[in-house]
């Protein structure tokens, strides 16, 4: 949605920029510290002698900040959240960089040179985070104007309540019957608006006021548009298949070329990480087969793309007898789950072995988790829309993986359903990608059971 462009992205390339600068600054205050005065030069030739660890430093640094939503200061929940996510960086950079000092031919630094300059990297981006949220705390200058009633209304004013870093803010909100009865006394607010935002219009007439807005140059979105951008997820509950239809974005799902690309990189990548992972995979059914016994591989039905059935693969982690009175969701310290294999849904270890899954083209890398035929029914019966996210095929992550914890009840079904139409009409490479790198992140802040 254009209105929301700008804005959107402004706080990624800013943060970007001031990480990028925070490594090469760091890196000559690390210089400058280490070596003597007659040495700086010496030294500072040789760093930029070496240009490739320079850009994998850099790109360590922007893969591993968008890993742990360090580039998304609208979820920010305060200063204590943020200094978490900057512990977790500051974890895992220096596990990066060590690894391709010590690995790659040429790029053999001191230690201490190292230490200094991630010291001095992390130090600055703390800063540069902290006064961030500070300034994004206030109202950024888009002002937006509210038309109409209705949940989605009180949704969206609850969601701008809790976002310090949003793209708009309502600066007035016009009711439908307001717009209808006195049209002359609030045209002059409708008509100066940097956005309008339109939940509900009364009659033809309002709607013909709004539409000649819009052709004079003053962006005119619905509120569940506007909902959408702003969280991520379409609110099921909010709209109906007409907005669906006018949206324009779901038309191509089916015919898109995207779908031929990403079975590619589905299949590199998923060879990729069963090589990895074989010794990880191989400790954990010894593991599993100590614990529980045979089977160690359990078998489960799952409806793939256009409700085709497969076999889905996982580790089995409950015991033999934990659905003998039929499925149930796990819960938080289930006494079903087998001793030493919490670990193992801690990190999604269990889940590794549907990289095979992923091989024979029943799952892809990235998509709606797959669910269970015994379930799947009531859910399509409750949930409006539920049968939408068939449309393409399941994932072992996805964009509801990355952004809502373990689903337990049917709010959690509707929650992960918005989040899985909100990455069906982004589905391209973009929104591939940046859920494998966002998935790291959100097993350390958003751990399974």
């Amino acid at each position: 949605m254009a209105p929301f462009q700008a804005k959107r992205w402004l706080p990624v390339w800013v943060l970007a920029l001031l990480d990028t600068l925070s490594v090469l600054g760091g890196g000559l205050t690390a210089v400058w510290m280490r070596f003597l005065p007659e040495f700086l030069g010496q030294e500072l030739a040789v760093l930029i002698s070496h240009p490739g660890f320079i850009a994998y430093a850099i790109g360590a640094q922007l893969a591993l900040a968008t890993t742990f939503d360090l580039y998304r200061p609208q979820i920010w929940r305060g200063r204590d959240e943020l200094l978490v996510r900057m512990a977790a960086l500051a974890v895992t950079l220096p596990v990066a960089l060590t690894l391709g000092v010590y690995l790659v031919p040429g790029w053999q630094f001191g230690r201490g040179l190292l230490v200094l300059t991630l010291t001095s990297a992390l130090t600055l981006q703390v800063i540069g985070r902290l006064g961030w949220l500070a300034w994004g705390a206030n109202p950024p200058e888009r002002q937006a104007v509210l038309v109409g009633d209705g949940p989605i209304v009180t949704s969206l004013l609850a969601e701008l309540h809790h976002r310090p870093w949003a793209p708009f803010r309502i600066s007035q909100h016009i009711s439908a019957v307001a717009l209808d009865e006195e049209p002359e006394k609030v045209q002059t607010s409708l008509s100066t608006a940097d956005l309008l935002i339109v939940a509900t219009l009364s009659n033809t007439d309002a709607t013909e006021r709004v539409t000649a807005l819009n052709f004079r140059g003053t962006p005119v979105v619905d509120a569940a548009g506007a909902y959408t951008e702003l969280t991520g997820r379409v609110p099921v509950l909010q709209v109906d298949s007409r907005w669906f239809i006018a949206t324009g974005d779901f038309s191509n799902l089916a015919t898109s070329p995207f779908h031929h690309l990403q079975r590619a990189m589905d299949v590199v990548v998923a060879l990729g990480l069963l090589v990895l992972s074989s010794p990880v995979i191989l400790l954990s059914t010894l593991i599993v087969r100590g614990a529980g016994g045979k089977p160690v591989i359990y078998r489960q039905t799952r409806l793939g793309r256009f409700r085709a059935p497969f076999t889905l693969f996982k580790l089995r982690t409950m015991s033999t007898t934990a659905e003998q009175n039929g499925p149930e969701f796990a819960e938080h310290e289930d006494q079903r789950i087998l001793p030493f294999a919490t670990f193992l849904r801690r990190w999604r270890i269990d889940e590794l072995p549907q990289l095979v899954n992923v091989l024979k083209g029943e799952m892809s890398l990235v998509g709606p988790r797959p669910e269970r035929p015994e379930i799947t029914g009531d859910l399509e019966d409750k949930i409006p829309f539920f049968g939408y996210r068939y449309s393409v095929r399941p994932g072992l992550t996805g964009w509801a993986q990355v952004n809502h914890p373990y689903c337990s009840d049917l709010d959690d079904h509707r929650i992960k359903l918005e989040y899985d139409l909100y990455s069906l009409r982004h589905h391209g490479p973009m929104l591939y990608l940046l859920v494998l790198v966002r998935t790291m992140g959100a097993l350390v802040f958003s751990p399974g059971r």
